[in-house]
């Protein structure tokens, strides 16, 4: 194990993604952040699921 510092990730759509415990192959078809609960959810082709564990404040900039 490695301790970081920052770490960057960058989710686009049409992006292959490993799902669910068997690491399923999904792509990633909506990307959507909910302000209210601060969520950010991927719908795939394997279904919807969330993107972090944690919520994103409303001050947080977004790229768009």
């Amino acid at each position: 194990m490695m301790n970081v510092k920052t770490f960057t990730i960058n989710l686009e759509l049409g992006q292959k993604i490993l799902v669910g415990p068997k690491r399923k192959p999904a792509e990633i078809t909506k990307i959507e952040w909910f302000e209210r609960s601060g969520e950010l959810e991927l719908r795939t082709t394997e279904g919807k699921r969330k993107a972090l564990t944690f919520a994103l404040p409303y001050e947080v900039e977004l790229a768009e």
